[in-house]
């Protein structure tokens, strides 16, 4: 594939979503992050690391808190679910 280098200035915001794509690992370097952002647009980048965030979130709380309690009849109550 031939590529075409542009150098370009980008705002406070739109670094902080680069930054945030690598850290999440939906982008390997700035380049593949600002690539994705043009392909997702900035409010599909913005959804999707609002959704990496709640997930890491629940992690932390995981690994501080332990694993939620289950009830004692979860497969009750997901046999009951698919009827």
């Amino acid at each position: 594939m031939v590529s075409n280098v542009i150098a370009i200035r980008i705002d406070d915001n739109t670094s902080d979503l680069v930054d945030k794509l690598i850290k999440y690992k939906l982008a390997s370097n700035r380049a593949d992050a600002l690539r994705w952002i043009m392909q997702n647009g900035m409010q599909g980048a913005k959804k999707t690391i609002e959704r990496k965030e709640k997930s890491q979130a629940i992690i932390r709380k995981w690994k501080e808190k332990g694993l939620p309690d289950l009830p004692h009849d979860l497969s009750e109550i997901s046999i009951k679910e698919r009827d």
